[in-house]
């Protein structure tokens, strides 16, 4: 499997990456490491942070895609901006990914402890903030379980249309495929 240009922040959004993307990503320890690897990046490039409270300084080329839907956290988790050179991509999960993966499995009707986690998010959270997490075969159940979650599967939709495009890129259909105009069911069409 070939390593992507793909920068995720955390040991579970690692994992995630990798799960969707079927390859190896480059893993970073904070957002601002991400931040700076896909700002001084001249190739294609797609960085994965956690909304902390202060955010990771961006490029002044990236602009947020206004999908009509907030990120509170709750609702929507996931905020896309993209860079005016067409070729590098940020993602924001607020409040953060393990948050984002509770609230999917919440919104399924999945029970947690069906996939050996405690349902808190407290206790969930010690389980992805370890090392492991990033190659942990337990998670990658867990996101089998709950791959149908609408803004999971907009998310995916996204990164896999953007690996495959790279450099070729239409900017209308990642905007489609962010905020679900474009479905899974259109995916095959766009990759080929």
């Amino acid at each position: 499997m070939k390593q992507m240009n793909v920068f995720p922040e955390c040991n579970v959004d690692t994992n995630l990456v990798g799960f969707i993307l079927g390859g190896y990503v480059k893993h970073k320890s904070t957002c601002n490491e991400v931040a700076k690897a896909v700002n001084k990046s001249n190739e294609f490039a797609i960085g994965i942070i956690d909304a902390d409270k202060r955010m990771a300084t961006l490029d002044s080329g990236f602009e947020k895609y206004d999908n009509g839907c907030e990120a509170d956290g709750e609702n929507v988790h996931i905020t896309m901006y993209i860079h005016s050179d067409r070729k590098r991509f940020m993602f924001t999960v607020k409040p953060a990914m393990d948050k984002f993966l509770l609230d999917a499995a919440k919104q399924l009707g999945i029970n947690l402890k069906d996939a050996c986690y405690p349902s808190t998010l407290e206790a969930f959270k010690k389980e992805t903030k370890r090392i492991q997490a990033a190659e942990d075969s337990k998670l990658r159940n867990l996101f089998a379980m709950i791959l149908d979650n609408e803004e999971l599967q907009r998310f995916r939709n996204t990164l896999k249309y953007l690996m495959n495009k790279q450099y070729e890129v239409d900017i209308d259909i990642v905007k489609s495929f962010f905020d679900g105009r474009l479905t899974k069911i259109d995916l095959p069409t766009y990759l080929g």
